[in-house]
């Protein structure tokens, strides 16, 4: 496409928050390269993925990697990208151009699009510091000697406010317009890039993104000094909490849903603390280690007995302790990873069928308890999918799901929780607490959305040349005597009428 010239737009009038190890943030940072606008995007670098080191890179970091390289040739052919080995953490490589603060920008810009470069073209570990030093000395730059207070200052406000805005929902890139604070979440086509630039769009979010990763909580109950050696070996990958009263321990697990491990000191824990924590680790889905000052077999066997993952002796090596500790991390992670696949749709990440049943009824009994009030529903088709699939090939076929999934999230706003794949092409979004008309609009905003996101469909029938969608819905008042099935085969009803209108519409009772 014809570029405009957009050399008028002034200094930092757009910030981006990326990372140096997320594809998409690079693909954007090419893109903006190639249109010489660099010079006038402030680039904050954040850490989307604090825990990353590549002996914990497992199988599922690969897959989604390749993933996310794949959606990049795809939506991005323009910019060239190769699959690396692994995604190094990216650390190190921040706090180097935290060194190059005070350097022109345009010398920073050099160096940063040469990290970019160096992992996602060339493939080489930008976490490895003999990395770093080979690429800041083939570009020739120096900076100061050891990273400024100032830089440090302004890389951990970057940071805060990237993980605790709502708005930004933790996804990179990230480009928001200063004047305005308008969003552009993900890697946009250039397109919507455009608009975005020109001030035609105010808002854009797609699935090409990037998600925050935090590292793993972990709660330590006993005495830190004993438990130094093993605190020393999970401080750089883990959140670290330390609790010698067991009233403030249990309340911390009591209270905080993002616990991953609970580590006990045996000889610390008096019997009645050491059974009420595992008790209540164990109701949470908390991993549990019992660590030991010196070890022994009764306190293996009771570790063991009581459900414990993993019994460790602090006087092992720094390097068993290490590994036993990632071993347990990579577990973690893989769990977790199933259970949210449980209850979400994997190729496009909002909930699955099932799920949503589940909150459709939880939803539909709170409305009777309280008296019964309205609750809508809309189905939502997309139009001649098969014919897509049929155009463009199947692995086309899926990145399409993932747009039309993210656009309809999106779009759905304060009901963006209530999205969900109900099957093949066919998705769902219950509206509690509303009615006919208010679910009209909403349906007719998602239509909207969805066409003006401007995915090429050149199988369908509809005039626009562009994948569309239908959605049938309905607004009923919740009772006892009703179900949110008996919504789903109304709303099928309209969702049929739609079709049969000519697609592309809303019809709704």
């Amino acid at each position: 496409m014809n570029i405009p010239d957009f050399q008028s737009l002034a200094a930092g009038e757009f910030v981006v928050y990326g990372d140096l190890n997320c594809p998409f943030c690079f693909a954007l940072h090419e893109r903006l390269f190639a249109w010489n606008l660099l010079d006038r995007i402030e680039w904050r670098l954040i850490v989307h993925a604090p825990d990353l080191e590549g002996s914990s890179f497992s199988m599922e970091d690969q897959s989604l990697l390749a993933n996310e390289v794949f959606a990049i040739h795809h939506r991005a052919p323009d910019v060239p990208v190769n699959l690396p080995k692994i995604r190094p953490g990216s650390e190190a490589a921040t706090r180097l151009m935290e060194t190059l603060d005070d350097l022109p920008v345009a010398q920073q810009i050099k160096v940063r699009l040469a990290l970019y470069r160096a992992l996602w073209v060339e493939g080489r570990d930008i976490g490895d510091e003999g990395t770093l030093t080979d690429l800041v000395s083939a570009l020739g730059v120096e900076g100061s000697s050891t990273p400024a207070e100032t830089p440090a200052e302004k890389s951990s406000a970057w940071q805060k406010e990237w993980e605790s805005r709502d708005d930004f929902d933790r996804r990179i890139p990230i480009m928001k317009r200063a004047s305005n604070d308008n969003l552009l979440l993900g890697l946009p086509t250039e397109e919507a890039l455009v608009d975005f630039l020109k001030g035609e769009r105010t808002f854009f979010v797609n699935d090409a993104v990037c998600v925050f990763q935090p590292r793993p909580i972990t709660l330590v109950f006993g005495s830190l000094e004993n438990l130094w050696p093993l605190v020393v070996t999970i401080r750089d990958s883990c959140e670290v909490l330390h609790f010698s009263d067991v009233d403030r321990c249990r309340d911390m697990l009591s209270e905080h849903e993002s616990v991953d491990f609970l580590l006990i000191e045996y000889e610390f824990a008096s019997g009645e603390d050491y059974d009420l924590l595992s008790e209540m680790a164990n109701a949470r889905g908390v991993t549990r280690v019992v660590a030991s000052d010196t070890g022994s077999d009764a306190g293996e066997m009771r570790a063991l007995q009581s459900g414990a993952a993993e019994y460790l002796p602090v006087n092992r090596s720094a390097s068993v302790l290490s590994a036993r500790f990632d071993k347990l991390v990579i577990e973690r992670r893989k769990s977790v990873s199933m259970e949210q696949h449980a209850k979400f749709d994997a190729l496009t990440q909002v909930p699955n069928r099932r799920e949503f049943q589940a909150r459709a009824e939880q939803e539909w009994r709170r409305l009777i308890d309280e008296g019964g009030g309205h609750c809508a529903l809309l189905l939502i088709d997309i139009d001649f999918f098969k014919a897509y699939n049929d155009t463009y090939g199947h692995l086309a076929g899926d990145t399409c799901l993932k747009q039309v999934a993210s656009v309809l999230r999106s779009s759905a706003r304060e009901y963006e929780d209530f999205i969900a794949r109900y099957g093949g092409e066919e998705f769902v979004l219950l509206l509690p607490g509303v009615t006919e008309d208010a679910a009209k609009q909403i349906g007719e905003r998602m239509r909207q959305a969805v066409l003006a996101e401007q995915i090429e469909h050149k199988g369908s029938l509809i005039h626009s040349g562009h994948v569309t969608v239908s959605i049938g819905g309905v607004s009923a008042v919740a009772n006892a005597g009703e179900t949110p099935g008996d919504l789903i085969r109304l709303a099928d009803d309209c969702l049929y009428r739609a079709k049969a209108a000519g697609r592309n519409t809303v019809i709704t009772q």
